[in-house]
């Protein structure tokens, strides 16, 4: 029975107490290589678990290096797609490099592919999220499915209705979970959490310029209906990941003030 498998793997991802996931992301590398904050990704890892987050993301081929310091400790998601890097010529070209049978040997609580609803190859990502999506059905293993709404077809990426079309679009085609933009403010993004049957998780995105920006992010995101976050950069990248961890796990699980953490845990007296 397949759906008993998810529904373990998902119980380890999502607290039982809140629903709620924080998930870091540091799969960066199959993309932009090694960027700062991931040079040394066992080291990173080993940081942010002491945070107490709730899962970590890395690639397939990055669970062999990281695998003893995640044991007992989080879930572990595997991203299992890849090729569009940014040196190549299209980043949206991102095609499967793993199978699900692969990501269970390997102990993955969960699989992860990016899909690029809007862009010039969005045939082939959604044909590729359904082949995944019925394969996870097979093996029990939950699909996390990152949702780009993208240019050239979606003007505005980060409209609530786009990201609540695309949102929907991803639970229509099999995803258990879905990655994507925050809209800006909380009663936008309700719009797009009461729109889609599956729990939803913001993304990060590239390394914003105040600690504070993030963590409204994630308040705002929680107050909108969202399940939690999948955040990268806007934690590896700031001078200590443990701690920004450790707030943005405050805030989901114990639905603390953006104000609350960044004097409690960071340090950082506001006025």
């Amino acid at each position: 029975m397949s759906v008993v498998g998810k529904y373990l793997r998902l119980g380890r991802i999502f607290r039982r107490s809140t629903k709620r996931t924080v998930i870091i992301a540091l799969d960066h590398g199959r993309r932009h290589g090694p960027i700062k904050g991931i040079e040394d990704l066992r080291a990173t890892v080993s940081k942010v678990l002491q945070a107490d987050v709730d899962a970590v993301m890395v690639t397939i081929g990055m669970i062999r290096h990281v695998y003893d310091e995640v044991a007992g400790r989080a879930a572990l998601i595997a991203r299992i797609d890849g090729t569009g890097t940014i040196k190549g010529p299209d980043p949206t070209d991102d095609r499967l490099i793993a199978s699900i049978e692969r990501a269970i040997k390997l102990g993955a609580d969960a699989v992860s592919i990016m899909v690029y609803i809007g862009s010039r190859n969005e045939a082939a990502l959604l044909e590729k999220m359904g082949i995944v999506a019925e394969s996870c059905d097979e093996y029990g293993m939950p699909l996390l499915a990152e949702i780009i709404p993208s240019k050239p077809f979606i003007k505005e990426p980060y409209a609530p209705e786009s990201v609540a079309y695309c949102s929907r679009i991803g639970a229509e085609y099999g995803a258990d979970v879905i990655k994507t933009y925050y809209t800006g403010d909380p009663k936008s993004f309700r719009e797009v959490t009461s729109r889609v049957p599956v729990p939803i998780v913001v993304l990060g995105g590239p390394r914003k310029e105040t600690i504070r920006e993030v963590l409204e992010m994630v308040k705002g995101s929680i107050e909108g209906g969202g399940s939690g976050v999948a955040i990268g950069r806007n934690v590896f990248q700031f001078d200590d990941p443990t701690a920004m961890a450790q707030a943005i796990v405050e805030i989901v699980h114990k639905n603390r003030g953006v104000k609350e953490v960044m004097e409690s845990i960071l340090g950082m007296k506001q006025g």
